[in-house]
């Protein structure tokens, strides 16, 4: 058994600038295969926010992004305005208001993923078997890096 060399800040520094190339070449690959409107950064973290947490208040999602409550409620505004995400009357607040995506942003995310998924399997076939059950492999590896604290 071989022993594996140790991690080295040029090692922690190319993964984290691939991870980063990496999230931006998927966020708007899919948008783009599938026709959509690009969003600004700022309205992709609100619906990931709110895909990630249905019923969530502007509140809960400026804490979770740290952001200010007056920056997220404008992008909500925003988001409402193009259909993609409603506000619903809290039933034990009536002054309050639930975040939820609408069925056009479900389905818009659902049409992202199918375009990720056709285009990883066009991107693995081009692949060696070796280098594809590399990557395949390393699936929870990079869930572990996608589970980053966001504090």
């Amino acid at each position: 058994m071989s022993k594996a060399a140790p991690i080295v800040d040029a090692d922690v520094q190319r993964l984290a600038h691939t991870a980063r190339s990496l999230v931006w070449a998927l966020r708007r690959f899919g948008e783009r295969e599938a026709g959509l409107t690009r969003l600004p950064q700022s309205e992709i973290e609100v619906l990931r926010a709110v895909e990630e947490r249905p019923g969530c208040t502007v509140s809960d999602v400026a804490r979770s992004l740290g952001l200010q409550s007056s920056n997220v409620s404008t992008t909500v505004r925003s988001l409402v305005d193009r259909g993609l995400l409603e506000k619903r009357a809290d039933p034990g607040d009536r002054r309050s208001h639930r975040l939820h995506q609408t069925a056009v942003a479900q389905r818009n995310n659902r049409v992202i993923d199918e375009m990720w998924i056709r285009g990883v399997r066009r991107l693995l076939d081009g692949m060696s078997p070796t280098d594809a059950a590399k990557l395949a492999e390393a699936v929870p590896l990079l869930a572990r890096l996608g589970a980053m604290p966001e504090d």
